[in-house]
């Protein structure tokens, strides 16, 4: 429920600390490249040039790229995907005649559904054309949806230059007319239940932090109201839901705390908060019509706890986890609650009934599996539904009985192409920390030379899930082990494991990763080639790596990557900088200093054998901006003591994000360089 916005906005350089002349000097050429204001006509050019010196590497693996595309694009028999059911209503994102949009029908049981669908007479109408809509753009996403009560007014946000900066469109339904209400915001939206009011939160021009609280009157012209505003740098803005439809919950947060307030949505008035912000304090709220609902912390461990609403200082335990499990989130429903707990790396749930009393506990996934809860609807609805899959198992949606806790297949998907029986998925565990290790393969492709592509992110308590995706069965389908290293620094064992790799001791994610990667390289006895995978702060990561290992690894696709770490993290008037010092060091404190720089990419570039690399920005990225990526590139060709190739890719009509009407063709790229280079190597 916390707000986390993964990674930062680095807007300043800070020069190296100790380097050597040759190396201060290689560093300091490049660093041109983020003077956007005064030579935008000369970095532009200089980032067309190395598209084009990419684009001309790359065509020795163009044809590998196209038949992983044509691959790809083979479209599944896809399960049906539960319809969102909120006020009497149920929505679903879909694709009808191959255009995306947002369908609306009536709720219904779901046999009353399935009847309606085998006669041909579905009563679902088209609620937004998503794809009319990006065909306007280069960029295109849509960041959330919400109708308004009375079902007159369609609000949508969306991002159109990739920016994550949103505006907030209000369309009338009856007339089609479509009006800008606010630029520069986040991506949520909530309704008042009288239909008069929308509430959305803003962001800071110049940071995009967002820290605003806005009102708008519907039919009105002026400006907005302000609601509430956080001063403070370092904490975030968010607004969310409760189960109570009258009310909402506002809440900030930095990285280890969180304060909340009640919103009335109808009178717009807020709460003080429930509990004073403390430090490494969190707490999570809801509310239904006679109780308030949370997941805190404030008494150690996070425990469950309920309120009356008459008496909102006197909580009471609901459920205490076991010793060494630790409690994650939770879901209200009139026909029961639902809380998720994560113990040894293994996520289970627990189900309530309305008393508080246990009904089951069970595993949410099978071994190796990868499995979440989706809401299915609001607080009435009673549905929830769980999403589960694994690196050689495709995606299947299962209803979750809210009062016996059975579970039941709705739906799953299909792949023509696909026999599972010819893969194989299993758990590892890396040295002395057993790190652990998802792995698959497919088994009559593998040799003992058969290559390994690992992917790592370990930042932010994240665990990277193993999702089925038929990119790494092309993979696999062409004798490649294909690995996840759960280092320190995510979140496979909870909070002390995202500890154990963040901050001060953010190096030992990096070793893990190195670690993982020998290990990998000697799998089952092999003599296997490496190449590794990270985005973002998965980024840092690897690029760290390669650092003070690069024979380690054979190649590596780095997409966004967050590389000048201490020059982000040493101006302290960035407010995502100040949000995080937890997670990356606070520069301004001289042990922490020393300790991000002898891990910081872009400041330990040595006169190495680096291998070939193939990098990408995006012109518009406002949390790790593109001359991030530019410089470290850069620089690394000019130090190191191969030829590579380095390739760098500056997409300029994206962001953080890309396009998903270009991403598969991206990654088709990637992984065909990869493939090429893992060849070369074998």
């Amino acid at each position: 429920m916390k707000l986390v916005n993964a990674l930062l906005i680095g807007l300043m350089f800070v020069s190296p600390l100790s380097h050597s002349d040759d190396e201060t000097n290689t560093l300091s050429s490049f660093s041109w490249l983020q003077n956007v204001t005064q030579q935008q006509d000369k970095i532009r050019a200089y980032l067309e040039r190395q598209n084009q010196h990419a684009q001309q590497s790359l065509t020795a693996s163009q044809s590998l790229r196209d038949e992983l595309l044509s691959e790809w694009e083979r479209a599944p028999q896809t399960g049906s995907e539960p319809w969102l059911a909120r006020d009497g209503r149920e929505f679903l994102q879909t694709r009808v005649n191959g255009e995306r949009v947002l369908r609306m029908r009536k709720a219904a049981s779901e046999q009353e559904a399935v009847r309606e669908k085998e006669a041909g007479s579905e009563k679902a109408s088209t609620l937004l054309n998503i794809e009319a809509r990006a065909a306007e753009h280069a960029y295109y996403q849509l960041g959330t949806w919400s109708l308004s009560p009375n079902g007159q007014w369609l609000a949508i946000t969306e991002d159109i230059h990739g920016e994550e900066d949103y505006r907030i469109v209000l369309i009338n339904r009856q007339s089609g007319q479509a009006d800008i209400i606010a630029t520069g915001a986040d991506a949520s939206v909530i309704w008042s239940p009288n239909n008069q009011q929308l509430y959305y939160v803003g962001k800071e021009a110049k940071t995009a932090r967002p820290s605003q609280l806005f009102r708008h009157e519907i039919g009105t012209t002026g400006g907005d109201s302000l609601v509430y505003e956080e001063v403070d740098p370092a904490w975030l803005l968010s607004v969310y839901r409760a189960s109570h439809t009258d009310t909402a919950i506002v809440q900030v947060n930095n990285e280890s705390s969180t304060e909340q307030r009640l919103l009335r949505l109808n009178e717009g008035s807020l709460s003080a908060p429930l509990k004073v912000r403390q430090p490494d304090v969190e707490y999570y709220l809801d509310k239904t019509d006679d109780a308030l609902w949370m997941l805190s912390n404030h008494q150690g461990n996070k425990q469950f706890y309920r309120a009356a609403v008459a008496t909102p200082n006197d909580w009471h335990v609901v459920y205490a986890a076991e010793p060494g499990a630790e409690l994650n989130t939770f879901y209200l429903f009139e026909d029961g609650i639902v809380l998720t707990q994560q113990y040894e790396g293994e996520q289970w749930f627990i189900l309530l009934n309305a008393d508080g009393e246990r009904v089951v506990k069970q595993p949410l996934a099978a071994q190796g599996q990868a499995a979440w809860f989706a809401r299915g609807g609001d607080y009435a609805s009673n549905q929830l539904f769980i999403r589960s899959m694994s690196l050689v198992q495709p995606p299947r949606w299962e209803a979750l009985d809210l009062k016996s806790g059975t579970r039941r297949e709705v739906s799953a998907d299909h792949y023509p192409d696909f026999d599972a029986s010819r893969y194989h998925s299993e758990r590892l565990y890396v040295g002395p920390h057993r790190i652990p290790v998802t792995l698959a393969y497919r088994k009559d492709a593998l040799t003992p030379s058969s290559p390994v592509v690992l992917y790592g992110y370990g930042a932010y308590g994240f665990t990277m899930k193993p999702y089925f995706m038929p990119q790494t069965v092309s993979l696999m389908d062409r004798g490649v082990i294909y690995a996840i290293a759960h280092v320190r620094g995510g979140g496979y064992y909870g909070a002390t494991w995202h500890q154990a790799g963040s901050g001060m001791n953010k190096k030992h994610g990096i070793q893990d990763f190195i670690d993982v990667a020998k290990a990998m390289g000697r799998y089952q006895d092999g003599q296997r080639a490496v190449a590794a995978v990270g985005s973002s702060a998965g980024g840092t990561l690897v690029a760290a790596a390669l650092n003070q290992a690069p024979a380690t690894f054979a190649a590596a696709s780095l997409n966004v990557p967050f590389v000048d770490v201490l020059g982000s993290m040493a101006n302290p008037a960035l407010p995502l900088t100040a949000q995080q010092y937890q997670e990356w060091g606070n520069p301004a404190q001289s042990d922490q200093r020393e300790v991000m720089q002898g891990y910081d990419p872009l400041r330990n570039i040595q006169q190495k054998p680096y291998p070939p690399m193939l990098v990408r920005v995006g012109w518009d990225d406002q949390r790790v901006p593109f001359w991030e990526g530019a410089q470290y590139l850069s620089h690394l060709a000019a130090t190191s003591t191969r030829s590579g190739p380095y390739l760098l890719l500056t997409d300029f009509s994206r962001g953080h994000q890309a396009d998903a009407r270009h991403g598969l063709t991206q990654q088709a790229t990637d992984y065909a360089f990869l493939l090429h280079q893992l060849k070369r190597v074998n």
